[in-house]
C-alpha cells in the first residue's frame, strides 16, 4: 500500500498515464488511424487477388511486375510495424522505426516506379527524356531516405512501458514528404503534354478534359489512369506535407497522415497499373475471339 501511495502514477502499467491528456488523446488518434489504414490495406490486397492472378498469367516476369508485387506488401509490413509501435509492447523503439522506414522507402520507390514507366511508355523514342526521368526517380528514392535521419532521434520509449512516442520534429522529414509531389507532378505534366501534342488536340473543353473521348483507346487509358493516380495521391500528400510544416501541431499529429498517404499511393499505383494491363489484355482477347468467329 505504501509503495502505491508513493508512486506518482496511479496505474504505472498503463503507458498513457505517463503522457499529458492532450498528447495521450493525439496518440490514441494516431493509433486508430494506423489501425484503420492497416485494415483497409489488407482488404485491398485480398480483394485484388483474382486480378493479380490474371496479371501474372498475362505477363512474363519483369522489373515492372516485380515493382507491382513489391509496392503493397512492403507497405503492409510498414503499416503493421507502425501499428505495433503504437500498440506495443516492443523491445527497442529505434530498431522498429528504422525497419519501418526501410520498408517505407521500398514501397514508395516501387509505387513511383510504376508511375515512371508510364512516362517511359509515352516517351519510348526519346532516350534522353527517359534517362532524365529515371535519374529524377533515383533522386527521389535518395531523398526519401531522409526519413531515416528524421526518425533516428525523435522516437523514444514512454518511461519503461515498451511503448514509443514521437517527441520532436525534424526538417528532413518535410523534404522527404515533398519529393513525391514534385516527381508525380513532373511526370503527369510530361505525359499529358506528350499525348496531347502527339494527337494534335486543340482547345480542350471540360468534357474532353474529363473523358478524353477524342483520344485513341491506349492514350486515353494512360491519361485517365495518370489523372486518377495523380489527383488522389497528390491531395493527401499535399495535406501531409502542409501538416509537417505546421509548427502549432504536435509531433504526433504532424505525421498522422504518413501511413494513409503511403498506403493510398501504393494502392492507387497498383490499381491503375493493373487496370491498364488487364484491360488491354481483355480487349486483345475479345479481338481474337471476334476474328475466330469471322473465320
Amino acid at each position: 500500500m505504501s509503495s502505491e501511495a508513493s508512486s506518482p502514477i496511479i496505474n504505472p502499467v498503463v503507458y498513457l498515464n505517463y503522457l499529458s491528456p492532450g498528447i495521450a488523446s493525439e496518440f490514441e488518434l494516431s493509433r486508430n488511424v494506423t489501425l484503420v489504414t492497416l485494415g483497409a490495406l489488407i482488404w485491398d490486397i485480398l480483394s485484388s487477388i483474382p486480378e493479380d492472378y490474371r496479371l501474372i498469367q498475362t505477363g512474363s516476369f519483369s522489373i515492372v511486375l516485380c515493382a507491382y508485387f513489391l509496392a503493397r506488401p512492403t507497405n503492409l509490413v510498414m503499416v503493421t510495424l507502425s501499428a505495433l509501435e503504437k500498440t506495443g509492447p516492443i523491445s527497442n523503439c529505434v530498431v522498429v522505426v528504422m525497419v519501418m522506414v526501410a520498408f517505407q522507402v521500398l514501397s514508395s520507390a516501387a509505387s513511383s516506379y510504376l508511375f515512371l514507366k508510364r512516362a517511359h511508355a509515352v516517351y519510348f523514342k526519346h532516350k534522353i527524356v527517359k534517362y532524365t526521368f529515371s535519374f529524377l526517380w533515383l533522386v527521389g528514392v535518395g531523398t526519401s531516405c531522409a526519413v531515416f535521419f528524421g526518425s533516428l532521434h525523435n522516437w523514444v520509449e514512454i518511461a519503461d512501458t515498451k511503448h514509443c512516442v514521437r517527441i520532436q520534429d525534424v526538417g528532413a522529414l518535410s523534404i522527404a514528404f515533398m519529393d513525391p509531389m514534385l516527381f508525380d507532378t513532373l511526370i503527369y505534366i510530361a505525359v499529358t503534354y506528350k499525348i496531347l501534342t502527339t494527337h494534335q488536340m486543340g482547345v480542350v473543353g471540360w468534357k474532353t478534359l474529363c473523358c478524353w473521348t477524342a483520344l485513341p483507346h491506349f492514350s486515353r487509358a494512360v491519361l485517365q489512369g495518370s489523372q486518377q493516380y495523380y489527383l488522389i495521391t497528390t491531395g493527401i500528400n499535399m495535406t501531409r506535407f502542409i501538416m509537417t510544416l505546421t509548427p502549432t501541431l504536435s509531433p504526433s499529429l504532424q505525421v498522422i497522415l504518413a501511413n494513409p498517404a503511403l498506403a493510398l499511393t501504393s494502392v492507387m499505383a497498383c490499381r491503375v497499373h493493373r487496370n491498364l494491363i488487364t484491360g488491354f489484355n481483355e480487349i486483345d482477347r475479345r479481338g481474337a475471339d471476334n476474328n475466330n468467329i469471322r473465320r
